[in-house]
């Protein structure tokens, strides 16, 4: 037997203080299909989360990890290092080891998640970091340890992410669809199950997403809990959840706009009385700015001149718009239908178009309908203009558009604004099926029709999980998916290289995998000839070959335009002793020509060592090149100017 509505009155609209499409009937046929209270609904979502990321407990560290915790000295160093983190931008100790510093105009400042980190490593943290650069220096029981350290960090990210949807249930519920937890709950569902956010959960560095949308949707409970009680505690409370949000991520200033339009379009107050209502939230906003310029530096000199940190360096004005516009349908279009995934999508992977594409026109045609679909719903006081705000406020932050932010576009980058996107869908789903009758039809519909989304999503999300395991299975997997990036050839270069020095026992193995990764570093140096990175990390793959003289010309190109590059001097320098034991080999052995060969290339690398110079200039006179020998001898003296036999030898050459 079908249920009776009950029919809302203008007078009881006036007191919810909504005026919904769907509280014109409390007790739709639709809401029949799922449970309605909000702990079956909340155990339901949680136990998928759980599920559906539960394969990366086992997993390792990879991409960012490093930046955020592996090469972190101040997350390594627990509660002693929390002041550092909150004090410095969050890659600060990263670029330290770099020699490198701020590399974003504006900086990173979201101390949040690296607090949790040095609190975990505090209570469970090994204390054995590797620097950056020096693959394979930890300790095995070190390295061993730091890889089970990760595993429960995993769990960490997924209990966390699991508590999040929970909370983002309860703020759907009680703010957004008080009357219809159906869709409150359907929007929860697709958000949950979404396979774009496998990079927020399965790599443990994003839990700054998942802290941001948790302490923001804390914001909007506590904001309108005070409207409804008054009670000056739960404003205290709104403004700290506020606060905490802002320190896990950039995103929250959107609540600068978004807090008022939801006093407008759900409390139905005026817009001064929206800005009015806000007004106190900019107290934390202000703290944290103060925070935020105090801690963050100046990008460092010459950074935003290179194209792995400015993506739209090499395009015309038109092209970087029409490439940002085309980037913004890549987004939608990821959101509809999650494949394939990677890692990255930077240079060059999204190669610069201009307004002749027809992606270009299709998508600024989509957006400028959401702009004035948006427009018009807020004249409306519709929910579906909060929906859309929600979507577009977050994807304006990460467009480029604004301001830099250092990559075209990145799978993470989105996570904030799919909770727009799963409002409107769950929204026109729910209503668009509620038009078919009988009512168990439309039940019947729904109910598959989500088994079907939940099940692919799920086997989606359970596969790209896998991906993230480590770094190497990471570049190898996302190489094949974007082979055309730069920094994804170069990684996949890096893992090359790290199985290469695994296998060094095996010597045709080992020449076999730094020969792939001298094809990886090839390929990323195709696409950018000025990726400096690759051009040393192939250089050390052909030393290890045992082909020192093409390592020596790939270092002298980063001498040549990055001198100050991080390990430089260290791998010049091994260049320099062996090609100096060359020279003293061939010495030995009465070849001077080679050995004069040999002296110049290990004085070429490691200019700064007078025993080259010395042995260089000794050869040299012995074969009457006085000339040479001369100079040579001459730059020993002013590296050593108490070296009595250099000054003896410098004088015989004279006299020749």
């Amino acid at each position: 037997m079908a249920k009776k509505t009950k029919q809302v009155t203008v007078q009881e609209q006036q007191k919810t203080g909504s005026t919904h499409p769907e509280n014109e009937s409390i007790n739709t046929p639709a809401e029949q299909f799922s449970l309605k209270s909000f702990r079956a609904q909340a155990i339901i979502l949680a136990f998928i989360a759980f599920i559906i990321y539960s394969n990366t407990f086992k997993h390792e560290y990879a991409f960012d990890d490093m930046m955020a915790l592996v090469s972190n000295d101040y997350v390594q160093q627990g509660f002693a290092g929390i002041g550092d983190i909150m004090t410095k931008d969050a890659y600060q100790s990263y670029l330290e080891h770099k020699n490198g510093g701020n590399q974003l105009a504006g900086g990173r400042y979201r101390p949040l998640s690296l607090v949790t980190f040095a609190i975990e490593q505090q209570f469970f943290g090994t204390n054995a970091p590797e620097d950056p650069g020096k693959v394979g220096s930890r300790k095995p029981e070190d390295e061993a340890k730091l890889i089970s350290d990760m595993h429960t960090r995993h769990v960490i990210n997924v209990l966390l992410y699991a508590l999040s949807v929970v909370v983002l249930l309860y703020f759907l519920r009680k703010v957004i669809f008080p009357e219809s937890p159906v869709i409150a709950f359907l929007t929860a569902l697709l958000f949950t199950i979404h396979p774009l956010h496998t990079e927020v959960v399965a790599n443990v560095k994003s839990r700054d997403e998942i802290l941001s949308v948790l302490f923001i949707a804390l914001t909007f409970i506590q904001a309108f809990k005070y409207k409804e009680t008054g009670k000056k505690k739960d404003m205290i409370w709104g403004l700290v959840a506020f606060f905490l949000a802002l320190l896990s991520k950039e995103y929250a200033v959107t609540l600068i706009a978004l807090l008022p339009l939801s006093f407008y379009l759900l409390k139905k107050e005026t817009i001064a009385q929206s800005f009015k209502s806000a007004a106190p939230f900019a107290i934390p906003f202000v703290v944290y700015m103060m925070l935020r310029l105090s801690s963050v530096t100046a990008a460092a000199e010459g950074a935003e001149a290179d194209i792995m940190n400015n993506p739209y360096l090499y395009a015309t004005g038109l092209q970087k718009i029409a490439t940002e516009i085309m980037v913004l349908f890549n987004y939608l279009k990821l959101l509809v239908f999650p494949h394939p995934l990677t890692a990255d999508y930077s240079f060059n992977q999204i190669p610069y178009t201009d307004f002749g594409n027809p992606i270009v026109l299709l998508s600024l045609g989509i957006h400028i309908a959401l702009i004035t679909t948006m427009c018009y719903l807020f004249i409306k006081r519709h929910i579906l203009c909060f929906a859309i705000a929600i979507y577009l406020a977050n994807l304006s932050l990460v467009s480029n558009i604004l301001f830099n932010i250092g990559a075209p576009m990145g799978e993470r980058l989105v996570y904030h604004s799919s909770i727009g996107f799963a409002m409107a869908v769950a929204y026109l789903l729910y209503r668009g099926l509620g038009t078919i009758k009988p009512a168990n039809v439309s039940n019947a519909i729904l109910a598959g029709l989500m088994i079907v989304v939940v099940a692919l999503s799920g086997f989606k999300t359970l596969d790209r999980n896998q991906a993230w395991k480590n770094n190497n299975t990471l570049f190898f997997t996302d190489v094949k998916t974007s082979p055309n990036s730069v920094l994804v050839n170069t990684n996949a270069g890096s893992a090359c290289m790290s199985y290469g020095k695994e296998n060094r026992a095996d010597t045709a193995k080992s020449r076999e995998w730094f020969g792939k990764g001298v094809t990886y570093f090839s390929k990323a140096i195709s696409i950018n000839k000025g990726h400096m990175l690759a051009y040393q990390n192939r250089g050390l793959c052909y030393f290890n070959m045992g082909n020192p003289d093409r390592a020596l010309a790939d270092w002298d190109t980063v001498r040549t335009h990055a001198p100050n590059h991080a390990d430089l001097a260290k791998y010049l320098d091994a260049a320099g002793r062996y090609f100096f034991s060359q020279g003293m080999k061939f010495n030995k052995e009465n070849n001077t020509g080679d050995a004069i060969a040999a002296f110049r290339k290990a004085a070429d690398a490691a200019p700064n060592v007078p025993d080259i110079w010395f042995n260089l200039g000794a050869t040299c006179l012995n074969a009457h090149q006085n000339e040479e020998a001369k100079k040579a001898f001459t730059n020993t003296l002013q590296l050593t100017p108490n070296n009595t036999e250099a000054r003896r030898l410098l004088e015989l050459a004279g006299q020749q």
